[in-house]
C-alpha cells in the first residue's frame, strides 16, 4: 500500500507541474510598424501591436512606449514616448491572447538630441499590463503583472 500511495503522489505532483507550465505559457508579443510619421523633424508617431495574456484580477495600468534612434550625420538622434493608462480610465489594451491592440505611440527627442529626418530609424517598443485588486478612492494593490518587448525594428520616418 505504501508503493501505490507514494506513487500516486507522484503522479500527482507531475501533473501540477505540467499543469502549471501550460498555464504560464505567454503569447506576448510586440511589434513595431515599418512606417512612422515625422511633423516638424521632431514629432515622431509609430503604431505599435501588442497581444497579451489575460491575467486574473481587475485592469490597474497598462503602457506602451518607444525608444526611437536615427543617424543624423556625424550623431545620433534619440527620442523616446509613451502611452498609458491607469484605473479608473479604460485599459490601453485588451489582454486576450488573441486581441491585437494597436496604438500610435508619440516620440519627441530627449534632451540635447538633435532633430530627424525623413528615411530610416531603429525602434524597439515595449509594453505593461498589470492587474489587481481595487479598493476604490483610487487604492489599489497589483497582484499580476505582465510585458513584453519587441525586436529592434526599422522604421521608414516620412513627413
Amino acid at each position: 500500500m505504501r508503493f501505490k500511495l507514494t506513487a500516486v503522489i507522484g503522479l500527482a505532483a507531475v501533473l501540477v507541474t505540467v499543469s502549471a507550465a501550460a498555464a504560464s505559457a505567454a503569447t506576448n508579443t510586440v511589434t513595431v510598424g515599418s512606417s512612422g510619421t515625422l511633423t516638424s523633424r521632431i514629432l515622431i508617431k509609430v503604431p505599435v501591436t501588442v497581444v497579451c495574456d489575460p491575467l486574473p484580477d481587475s485592469f490597474v495600468a497598462s503602457s506602451v512606449s518607444i525608444s526611437v534612434q536615427q543617424a543624423n550625420g556625424k550623431q545620433i538622434s534619440t527620442a523616446t514616448g509613451f502611452l498609458s493608462s491607469i484605473t479608473p480610465a479604460p485599459s490601453l489594451l485588451t489582454c486576450d491572447g488573441v486581441t491585437q491592440n494597436t496604438v500610435v505611440v508619440t516620440a519627441t527627442p530627449d534632451a540635447g538630441s538633435g532633430p530627424f529626418h525623413g528615411g530610416a530609424a531603429i525602434v524597439i517598443a515595449n509594453f505593461f499590463y498589470d492587474t489587481g485588486l481595487i479598493f476604490g478612492g483610487g487604492s489599489f494593490q497589483i497582484t499580476n503583472s505582465e510585458s513584453g518587448i519587441s525586436p529592434f525594428s526599422k522604421v521608414s520616418l516620412h513627413g
